[in-house]
C-alpha cells in the first residue's frame, strides 16, 4: 500500500472521532442559564367617549435559567425546554405603575443543522407572566400567554453551547375599572436573550 493510501487511512481514522462527536450536538438533556434585555409594552385604552389611548414601555434587564431536551435527528433538531425568568424595569402610566415579575415559559423548538456546530432554531408554546400595579399599591396577577421566537445557538464543544435569540410574548388584556367607563389595559413583550448550556 502506498503512503499516500496509509496517510489518508490514519486521517480517516483520526477524523472518525471528530465526525462522531459532531453528530452528538443538540443531542439529550441540559440545563443553562440566560441573561439579555426585555422591554414591556402596555397601552391603556379609556373607557371615555372618546376614548384615549395611552401607551407605555420600559426596557429592563432581564435574567434567569433553563432546563430542556434536544433530540439530534441529523439534519434537524427538535426539543422541548422549561424557564424562568425575572426582570428589572418598570412602566410608568399618569396614574399608576406596572411591575413585571417573574415570567416562566414551556415551549417546543425545531431547527436546522446550518453545520453540525451551528443551530438556528424556531421557538413557540406556553408563557405566564407575574404584573403587579403600584403607585399606588394595587393588585397582582398571574397572566397566561404566549411566546414565539427564532434563535442561533453554536456549540463549544460537547458539554458546552452558547445562543442568542429573540422572542415576544402575548399576554391578553384587562378591564379596569374607571371614571367614565371600563378602561383596557394589554400586555406585549419584546426580548433579546443570550444564553449558556451545560449539556450532560
Amino acid at each position: 500500500m502506498s503512503r499516500f493510501a496509509l496517510a489518508l487511512l490514519a486521517a480517516a481514522a483520526l477524523a472518525g472521532p471528530a465526525v462522531a462527536q459532531d453528530a452528538r450536538n443538540f443531542n439529550g438533556p441540559f440545563v443553562g442559564a440566560q441573561l439579555g434585555w426585555q422591554q414591556d409594552r402596555q397601552s391603556l385604552t379609556t373607557g371615555t367617549v372618546p376614548p384615549a389611548t395611552i401607551r407605555a414601555k420600559g426596557d429592563g434587564f432581564a435574567y434567569g435559567s433553563q432546563i430542556g431536551y434536544d433530540a439530534n435527528l441529523g439534519s434537524a433538531v427538535i426539543g422541548v425546554e422549561a424557564s424562568i425568568t425575572g426582570r428589572t424595569g418598570t412602566n410608568r402610566f399618569p396614574t399608576f405603575d406596572l411591575e413585571a415579575g417573574r415570567t416562566i415559559n414551556l415551549t417546543g423548538r425545531a431547527g436546522f443543522l446550518a453545520t453540525p456546530s451551528d443551530l438556528i432554531y424556531a421557538r413557540g408554546g406556553y408563557s405566564n407572566a407575574r404584573f403587579s400595579i403600584t403607585n399606588p399599591a394595587g393588585p397582582s396577577e398571574n397572566r397566561d400567554g404566549w411566546t414565539v421566537g427564532a434563535g442561533f445557538e453554536h456549540a463549544l464543544g460537547r458539554n458546552l453551547s452558547a445562543r442568542v435569540e429573540y422572542n415576544y410574548a402575548d399576554y391578553g388584556d384587562d378591564l379596569l375599572p374607571g371614571a367614565g367607563g371600563a378602561s383596557r389595559l394589554n400586555y406585549h413583550r419584546h426580548a433579546v436573550m443570550t444564553g449558556l448550556n451545560l449539556r450532560f
